[in-house]
């Protein structure tokens, strides 16, 4: 059966197994190689696809194999039958919450009751001994871990996640944008070289908080990486790593047609807007789904080509466009006249807070930054939208560097590789899609948003 890795940086890839050899081409981070031949420290390779290139031979080293069935650190729980599982130790759990409960005979508080009743009472009891005997298997570790962290003063900031990538052999990361990696857990210019945005480095598990030199404390995570033929460790700012999830074939955002395997559109994320003028706008022959007569909020025939916002504010609050547009009339806001009586009248974030304000919503202000799908999707895991500035075609395809620029609503995010794919909901056809990550987030570029 052949077997497959990734890059974890831009390599050469040499003649022979030799650092030395000659230089026949250069791969870039992430790319998909067939294993051709195994020489202990060196692999030959082939790039699946990139067309017309030699093969030839890359260290181990500099390689991210799939992850395989690597057993979990603490136990999983079967529910509902086992059709869905639970992890018994959350990896965002705090290290206090879990050293509170430690050594008592209660039921893990972080687990909601209606789970933990579903099990039998010697499947739970089991569950709860089984979970405390990961630390009294390796309790010496354990102690010098938390000592660790007490030193380091991160007591109230530590999470189970940190054990368990310690435990587990360290875990796959990689860079959300460009910085250095310190040879110490300091920015104090001595540094190894720079990791590149996308490039996969691995954690060990360890954070020490430190004085970045500026007058703020940042958290920095140890990190091997490859560089120079060699591997190497250093420290890299943790707010700049998010965990690298290894492409499966059906989810791996370099294919286009994986986009229908991320999610499942005929399940509705947002109540759309369902008014009659949108359907009256599609049977005109219009482009947009937007581009509707919103005589029944104005009291006067006007079509508006730049409703983009108020159509995602209406998606998140559940209704449709012409009441809301009503109400933001009625509410007398400053330039509610101005934006609807001009049919291409926009709109900036202040404008949508007012909107939603009506609704008793409220909105936090973002400014674009590289942040990773993870970071996205935890907002989104904890009830939150994001209303998102970007870029797209005269067609309504969200696209980098076109120069219509556009309100959609983040709906959902399925973190993959370094990358990975986003569902969207695109008032311009007042529908949900799906895009690939880096895709969107360069069609963002440096604009603005909101969490709501």
């Amino acid at each position: 059966m052949a077997e497959y890795a990734r890059l974890r940086a831009d390599i050469n890839i040499r003649s022979t197994a030799s650092p030395q050899a000659e230089i026949v081409e250069r791969f870039p981070t992430n790319c998909l190689v067939e294993i051709l031949e195994d020489q202990g420290d060196w692999l030959k390779v082939k790039a699946i696809r990139i067309k017309k290139t030699p093969s030839g031979f890359i260290p181990r080293l500099g390689l991210v194999f799939p992850d395989g069935a690597r057993p979990p650190v603490f136990p999983v729980i079967p529910l509902d039958g086992g059709a869905r599982s639970l992890p018994s130790v959350p990896a965002n759990l705090p290290l206090n919450d879990f050293l509170a409960w430690l050594g008592t005979d209660d039921a893990p508080p972080w687990i909601r009751p209606n789970d933990w009743a579903q099990l039998p009472v010697p499947d739970n009891d089991n569950i709860r001994l089984a979970i405390q005997a990961v630390v009294q298997n390796d309790l010496a570790g354990w102690q010098a871990w938390v000592a660790d962290i007490n030193a380091a003063n991160r007591q109230d900031e530590a999470v189970m996640d940190e054990w368990m990538a310690l435990k587990g052999g360290g875990r796959e990361v990689f860079a959300v944008k460009p910085h250095y990696i310190y040879k110490d857990p300091r920015q104090n210019g001595h540094y190894w070289g720079t990791a590149l945005k996308g490039q996969i480095l691995r954690w060990t598990g360890r954070i020490i908080k430190c004085d970045a030199g500026d007058g703020v404390r940042r958290d920095y995570s140890e990190v091997s990486f490859y560089r120079l033929s060699q591997a190497m460790t250093g420290w890299f700012r943790s707010d700049a790593v998010a965990e690298y999830v290894y492409p499966e074939p059906d989810k791996d955002p370099e294919i286009e047609a994986n986009k229908a395997n991320a999610f499942d559109l005929t399940q509705a994320v947002l109540r759309l807007p369902q008014d009659p003028e949108i359907a009256a706008a599609k049977a005109a022959g219009y482009t947009g789904a937007q581009y509707i007569d919103i005589r029944n909020a104005l009291g006067k025939a006007l079509r508006h080509f730049c409703l983009c916002g108020e159509f995602c504010v209406s998606a998140i609050v559940g209704s449709d466009i012409i009441p809301v547009l009503g109400n933001w009339l009625q509410s007398g806001y400053w330039r509610v006249n101005e934006i609807l009586n001009n049919p291409k009248g926009l709109t900036g974030l202040g404008d949508l807070q007012s909107i939603l304000q009506l609704y008793n919503c409220a909105g936090i202000t973002y400014n674009s930054a590289p942040v990773s799908p993870q970071f996205i999707k935890n907002r989104l895991l904890n009830g939150e939208f994001a209303i998102s500035g970007c870029s797209i075609t005269s067609g309504g395809k969200v696209k980098e560097g076109e120069g219509i620029r556009h309100w959609v609503v983040v709906e959902d995010v399925l973190p993959v590789g370094n990358s990975g794919w986003v569902r969207l909901y695109n008032p311009f056809h007042n529908r949900s899609e799906v895009y690939e990550y880096e895709t969107f987030m360069r069609s963002a570029g440096t604009g603005v948003g909101m969490w709501v």
